[in-house]
């Protein structure tokens, strides 16, 4: 998934140690499935094959066809800044191929991607079937997805302590041995000075500390507003938030992210979400309903 995992189930002998051990495997292979699933640098993925054939209804996963209708409800509630038709504008900034491999060399597209028209003119479900007519990409929600996917699996198998973590998109279940709560740290803050206090909480962090880019003189990152898909701010490095599903939190921290400077902490305050803001001058900002799940240094 372009990311590295993390699961931990907390036990009391031997015997849940192994029954532990045979659930962490089935885990790893359902995050194996997903991949292969919505992974747009895969060409064998189930992602690819859509994008490859636009203009026709093809018969779809059950999670591919869970992501595309949840995509239509978060485009509508995030008035349009989660849109999965941003890939052509994320190609053409180089942000073509998988991460690691550091080439950044763009993709001029024969025609730029329309995506001014509502999302549900060029992504249709029916009857098990998905109908693209332009290429998606759902990275922007699949790893929350993913976090809940396996948060659900876990508590099916009857655990009831267990951490979740999704390169960063995180479930905190119970608790972990000798404390009440989980202590997560918050991404490039020092421990010391803030971490989160949470159980029963999810936690998805958003921002540029790694997928940022220079080509000729010029900043890049991926996380773009599709309204402005030209325009990159640099005053803030992190927003992460903390919410009752993974996939919440991590749509919530990429939408407040790429909101207008002017706007986010205003949303934020509004819709009463917990977030906390970090800035490239080191600056950190607390959102008031997520004081409760902080600890200060």
């Amino acid at each position: 998934m372009g990311t590295e995992l993390g699961l931990l189930i907390v036990v009391k002998n031997e015997e849940e140690a192994k029954r532990a051990r045979t659930d962490l495997s089935a885990a790893k292979e359902k995050y194996a499935r997903l991949e292969k699933i919505f992974s747009r640098f895969d060409p064998e993925s189930e992602l690819s094959r859509l994008n490859a054939h636009l203009n026709e209804a093809i018969p779809a996963s059950a999670d591919l066809t869970a992501i595309a209708k949840k995509s239509l409800d978060y485009y509508e509630s995030t008035e349009g800044i989660f849109d999965p038709r941003i890939i052509g504008h994320l190609e053409s900034i180089g942000y073509a191929k998988d991460f690691k491999k550091s080439d950044f060399t763009p993709i001029v597209p024969l025609s730029p991607p329309d995506i001014s028209k509502d999302l549900k003119s060029d992504l249709q479900i029916s009857e098990g079937k998905v109908r693209f007519s332009e290429r998606m990409d759902f990275s922007g929600i699949v790893k929350g997805f993913a976090t809940d996917q396996i948060t659900a699996f876990f508590r099916e198998m009857g655990w009831r302590n267990f951490l979740v973590d999704s390169g960063g998109d995180m479930f905190a279940a119970g608790r972990p041995p000798e404390s009440e709560k989980w202590n997560i740290a918050v991404e490039g803050v020092d421990e010391k000075n803030l971490h989160l206090s949470i159980s029963e909480k999810a936690v998805a962090t958003s921002g540029i500390s790694r997928r940022k880019w220079e080509r000729d003189g010029k900043r890049f990152h991926h996380l773009i507003h599709p309204k402005y898909p030209t325009n990159f701010s640099f005053d803030l490095r992190t927003v992460s938030v903390i919410a009752d599903s993974a996939e919440e939190a991590d749509v919530l921290a990429k939408t407040i992210f790429i909101k207008d400077k002017e706007e986010r902490e205003k949303f934020v305050e509004s819709q009463k979400i917990s977030a906390i803001f970090l800035f490239y001058s080191g600056r950190v900002k607390i959102s008031s309903s997520a004081k409760e799940h902080c600890v200060l240094g």
